[in-house]
């Protein structure tokens, strides 16, 4: 958490040095979430997504935003009798995510990319036979790469699409139940379990927040 802190307090003072005003909001929203490496696929976790942001621009085209979101990642599984199969599996991972982006604005639409640190605050993973107690623990940090788009659909709201693929392991291979595991090619055929998460969300700017 202070690691968190220092960040937005840094990155509250890079942008006080680049501009003279700044806006903020609120963010609400849902994550849809996969983890590669699991042996499972589809976006099947959903989760919320909310938080608080600040930006500042520095053109009429290029707007520099920091974050901070609660986000709810991991994934879920379960049984398809019709095809015998009666497996479940839950995996719940919450972060606290410190977002830094670059935006290029046209018109009412906004291009983003930039990466997002994350610090691990809860973790609980379930099957068909109650909650599992793994010896294998979960990374308490993450770092992911994100890119998105949103559009300003009123004076003070947008909506914001946004992809972010972990550029860290979730959880490491330690072998045995993840002997099953493929290497992540775009990873550079590292092994492990890594959080893809689409999320959808609706941004609402503060009136008349602005500081020097």
């Amino acid at each position: 958490m202070k690691k968190l802190l220092l960040i937005l307090t840094l990155g509250l003072f890079l942008f006080d040095s680049y501009a003279q005003e700044f806006k903020a909001g609120a963010i609400a929203g849902a994550a849809f979430s996969q983890v590669e490496g699991d042996t499972y696929t589809g976006f099947n976790r959903i989760g919320l997504a909310g938080g608080l942001y600040v930006s500042r621009s520095f053109s009429e085209l290029w707007e520099g935003q920091l974050e901070i979101v609660y986000k709810q990642k991991g994934s879920r599984h379960t049984p398809n009798e019709s095809k015998g199969d009666y497996s479940l599996y839950k995996l719940n991972l919450n972060y606290i995510e410190v977002p830094l982006l670059v935006k290029l604005k046209v018109n009412e639409i906004s291009f983003e990319a930039g990466a997002a640190f994350g610090t691990l605050i809860h973790s609980s993973e379930e099957d068909e036979n109650g909650t599992i107690t793994s010896i294998y623990p979960f990374e308490d940090h993450e770092l992911s790469g994100i890119v998105g788009v949103s559009y300003k659909f009123r004076p003070r709201m947008l909506v914001n699409l946004r992809w972010s693929a972990a550029l860290t392991r979730a959880r490491k291979a330690y072998g045995g139940a993840f002997d099953h595991q493929k290497p992540v090619k775009w990873l550079g055929g590292k092994f492990g379990q890594y959080n893809h998460c689409f999320s959808l969300s609706l941004y609402y700017e503060f009136e008349g927040f602005m500081g020097n």
